[in-house]
């Protein structure tokens, strides 16, 4: 469905790579049963299937009204939401309001699996960017990450945005979780930082290849990615890398 390959380099470290040149009809099957969810959140009730059509129309509107860029930004985070809770991670967030510069989160999200919750940060190429690599995308958005965590060039509160979101109705409410935001926020604003290496990162990378399209050389990129983390410091970290055909694959599936 993914056309996934995962490697689990240790216990704390695991790469996940996706393929996806096309929709098939069991990726398409799956999106439809997610969506909803993804969008509004778990607790969102569907009344009727017209509800699915809404979010399906509510995401379109969406995506038309944005630049290219901003396009690539919104598929590629919702691929890759799909594909986390496929494996069992917990949305504690809206995908909703996402992309939109009026309500910004902070981090593009917040998973739990088990007892651990993961910060997701994800960044994507265009097409036309010929030059572009996983790991110059898996670099800025550890970077970013870690900024975000540790209050350089601070200017939004990113635990207060996450925990704004994960307080909201439409969300499965964990207590625990909704605690640590809290606190976490509270010392932010205290100017009370924290440190990069005790949280579980999710970066992610997702190019768009076009007529340039294939799969993702899996053994080659496994040693650049490890080249490229050897340096990093986490508490656990699940990089995530995905060649993507086209945007348009998506629209499609929302039009039909």
């Amino acid at each position: 469905m993914f056309g996934r390959y995962k490697i689990e380099l240790s216990d704390k470290i695991t790469l996940h790579f996706l393929s996806i040149n096309t929709y098939s009809e069991r990726l398409k099957s799956y999106i439809e049963s997610n969506i909803h969810q993804i969008w509004n959140g778990d607790n969102e009730i569907i009344e009727s299937a017209e509800d699915i059509n809404i979010t399906k129309t509510e995401l379109k509107n969406l995506i038309e009204r944005k630049t290219e860029a901003q396009k690539i930004g919104i598929v590629s985070e919702f691929i890759c939401h799909l594909y986390l809770r496929a494996n069992k991670y917990e949305q504690h967030f809206l995908f909703r309001n996402l992309e939109e510069k009026g309500m910004k989160k902070g981090f593009d999200g917040l998973y739990l699996l088990e007892e651990d919750f993961f910060i997701y940060e994800s960044k994507s190429s265009l097409e036309t960017t010929t030059t572009a690599t996983h790991n110059e995308n898996i670099g800025e958005s550890y970077h970013d990450l870690r900024k975000k965590i540790e209050g350089i060039n601070a200017t939004n509160d990113p635990w207060r945005n996450a925990y704004n979101h994960a307080s909201h109705r439409s969300i499965n409410f964990n207590d625990n979780i909704s605690k640590t935001l809290k606190s976490l926020s509270k010392e932010y604003v205290q100017k009370k930082f924290s440190k990069v290496e005790n949280y579980n990162l999710i970066p992610s990378s997702t190019l768009y290849l076009g007529a340039r399209y294939t799969n993702i050389d899996k053994d080659d990129l496994k040693n650049k990615i490890e080249n490229l983390i050897s340096g990093y410091k986490f508490k656990k970290l699940n990089v995530l890398c995905i060649n993507k055909n086209s945007v348009q694959h998506f629209i499609d599936y929302l039009n039909e």
